[in-house]
């Protein structure tokens, strides 16, 4: 979602000076009712910062034809076929059915945009049923992202790229993709549970909101996944981003710890899956010095600098909180690419977004804060780990042990050089 350059100077400026941004305020929000009106509804929290910018363009689908092929099965034989194999049970079958005609009738009589979404959003469906990838875990997601279409459309403000809607008895975040109608935003769903973590006194909201994460999730790559149900930027549903991934286990095992909710732990754990696995089921690709986590399952190619930090933060948050040896080795693994990476992305002058490609101003602000995040948690590390020795063997065996923890000087000398960089570009150096 597109922000004025000068809001985001006036972000950086706050976060340069550790003071409260603008988005520290109460924020405002469009819900919909049990009424079916969309209401403005003042938020408690700050405004959730935007997930992905817009894709530079449509990207015509791979296998197209295929997808329109008259013989390929649609949703509702996808729905019947699960019914006769005793997966669904007849009373859901039947209001899936139900539910997909009445959207279907929609799109003949609504006019213009209201039609094109829940068209988009059914368009999705029939290309996944042609693939073979409804299945009885992803039929109740679809059919809520279905039923919230049809919700919207039918009688909500038509929404631009990017805004953000919630509905009443509900916490998950949606956003809105113009032609694909409102989908759940993961990566937004996962920090806003982390804002209301961290804001203290909203213990009720935060279970309530990590019910509906742990009830949305699907089996994927030996383990479970939150995916999301649209395309994007070339990709096709369903796919899985590492970077919502391992936020999604950050907040889950901060809500073990908060709410004293140890299964919370563990589906985080579950969700350690795709970073065992290649793409596209996982996002996990091996280099040479440990592995790469990726921000889209669909695009192993792909190296986004500040989403793969991010994850690598996750996993780190995880395993310390969880004390879990699995993903303190898969963090390790990741921290260890990142620490080369983060030089990669440090030109000397400024950042870059991906290998080659600049980092407009929010992003290397995002580069940033980051990088600071792990500098901080790596220094941490350390500071305990000698403690320890100290107190457990004695000063001799400090050195020896202390080589084995990942070096934060890359990530803290990173850091120092994009805040250097920051003010030079908003010029405060004079």
């Amino acid at each position: 979602m597109p922000r004025t350059l000068l809001a985001v100077t006036v972000a950086v400026l706050a976060a340069l000076h550790g003071l409260p941004a603008p988005a520290a305020r109460a924020s405002q929000i469009l819900v919909m009712g049990d009424d079916g009106a969309a209401h403005v509804v003042r938020d408690r929290l700050p405004a959730l910062p935007p997930a992905e910018p817009a894709p530079p363009g449509p990207r015509p689908a791979a296998a197209a034809s295929a997808r329109a092929a008259r013989d390929a099965p649609t949703l509702p034989a996808e729905i019947r076929r699960l019914l006769l194999a005793g997966e669904v049970t007849q009373q859901d079958a039947g209001a899936d059915l139900a539910l997909h005609r009445e959207a279907r009738l929609l799109v003949k009589h609504l006019k213009g945009r209201r039609s094109a979404e829940i068209a988009g959003v059914l368009r999705s469906f029939k290309g996944m049923a042609a693939d073979g990838l409804v299945t009885a875990q992803r039929l109740p997601l679809m059919m809520l992202t279905l039923r919230r279409n049809v919700q919207w459309w039918a009688r909500g403000p038509l929404l631009p790229y990017g805004q953000r809607v919630r509905f009443a008895h509900s916490r998950l975040v949606w956003q809105s993709y113009p032609g694909q109608g409102i989908q759940i935003q993961w990566l937004g769903t996962f920090a806003r549970a982390n804002q209301l973590y961290l804001a203290l006194a909203y213990d009720a909201e935060l279970r309530g909101l990590l019910d509906e994460i742990v009830a949305s999730a699907v089996p994927r790559a030996g383990g479970i996944a939150w995916e999301y149900l649209f395309s994007f930027d070339g990709g096709r549903p369903p796919w899985t981003s590492g970077l919502a991934q391992a936020t999604a286990i950050q907040a889950l095992s901060r809500g073990a710890v908060r709410l004293h909710h140890n299964d919370y732990f563990l589906q985080a754990r579950a969700a350690l899956g795709i970073f065992t696995a290649p793409p596209p089921s996982g996002v996990r690709v091996a280099t040479a010095a440990g592995a790469h986590y990726l921000a889209y399952s669909y695009a192993p190619g792909q190296r986004i600098y500040n989403a793969f930090f991010q994850a690598v933060v996750g996993l780190h948050d995880f395993a310390a909180l969880a004390n879990d040896a699995r993903a303190r080795s898969l963090y390790l693994s990741g921290v260890r690419e990142a620490a080369v990476e983060v030089t990669a992305a440090d030109t000397g002058t400024w950042s870059l977004y991906s290998p080659g490609v600049p980092s407009d101003l929010g992003y290397h602000t995002v580069l940033r804060d980051f990088s600071r995040s792990l500098c901080r948690r790596l220094e941490v590390d350390r500071e305990r780990a000698v403690g320890a020795l100290r107190a457990a063997k004695g000063p001799g065996a400090v050195l020896t042990s202390v080589r084995s923890f990942p070096d934060p000087d890359a990530f803290c000398l990173a850091t120092r050089d994009f805040t250097r960089e920051l003010y030079s570009r908003l010029g405060l150096f004079g």
